[in-house]
């Protein structure tokens, strides 16, 4: 196991949002994490990226306790996150979000991106074009990010997190408002970065995005997580179609 989330709670005032939540992530998976809205899906993402503290429980990166770190700290160490409100800087062309991304690689600094020599230059251009190609964006390279499509910006918000050259990955709503061919080619963005090694933990709610990507289901459900081989299994399980009414 790469990550392992082991009994968290944390409650907001009288609201116990978690209560006991597990769950492990390994290289090569992606799990999906499932629950009704304000079930607290959010609220262990900013745990586990550190955002939020935990009032009992631990999280592991291998063999270390990590969720005292900070947000900074978490992201140096090998995590990746978007979130619903895509935090793209939208003065910026396409191509530029993606070098600027470059920097949160592990060890990188942010002004070698933009002050590099013109051969340190020319190799980040040309992997940010590999990245533009493989995320279907490089028609749109030379854009600003805010003039594009709400899809191509999903697909540059992925994009952005391909740069940063994270093992693990934490996904928020990653095809929310998206229409059927972005969505489509999301999933096969996802797929490819599961193939890779990546090991990637969505929230998502697209029951057809699900079925295509999803290696495993979480579903959190009174603050504690259960886990489906399957979203089949997850969907035909009587506690789950229960949740839902």
């Amino acid at each position: 196991m790469i990550l392992q989330v082991k009994h968290i709670s944390k409650a907001f005032g009288d609201n116990h949002v978690l209560d006991g939540a597990s769950l492990s992530l390994e290289f090569g998976q992606i799990s999906v994490l499932m629950g009704a809205n304000g079930s607290g899906k959010t609220t262990l993402f900013n745990i586990i990226s550190g955002f939020l503290k935990p009032e009992a429980g631990e999280v592991y990166l291998s063999d270390k306790l990590i969720q005292s770190l900070s947000p900074y700290q978490v992201a140096r160490i090998g995590f990746s996150r978007t979130f619903q409100d895509m935090r793209l800087i939208s003065k910026l062309s396409v191509r530029e979000n993606i070098l600027l991304a470059f920097s949160q690689q592990r060890g990188e600094a942010w002004w070698r991106v933009f002050f590099s020599n013109r051969e340190e230059e020319n190799k980040l251009i040309q992997k940010a074009n590999e990245i533009l190609k493989t995320c279907f964006i490089e028609d749109v390279s030379d854009s600003l990010a805010g003039q594009i499509s709400y899809g191509q910006q999903k697909l540059l918000n992925l994009a952005c997190c391909l740069a940063s050259d994270a093992p693990i990955l934490l996904l928020d709503e990653p095809v929310a408002g998206v229409n059927p061919k972005y969505r489509d080619l999301l999933a096969q963005v996802i797929i490819g970065l599961r193939n890779s090694g990546k090991a990637l933990l969505i929230i998502e709610h697209n029951q057809d995005f699900i079925e295509l990507v999803a290696d495993k289901i979480l579903f959190l459900n009174g603050g504690k997580i259960s886990e489906y081989a399957s979203y089949k299994a997850f969907r035909e399980n009587e506690i789950v179609q229960n949740a839902y009414v």
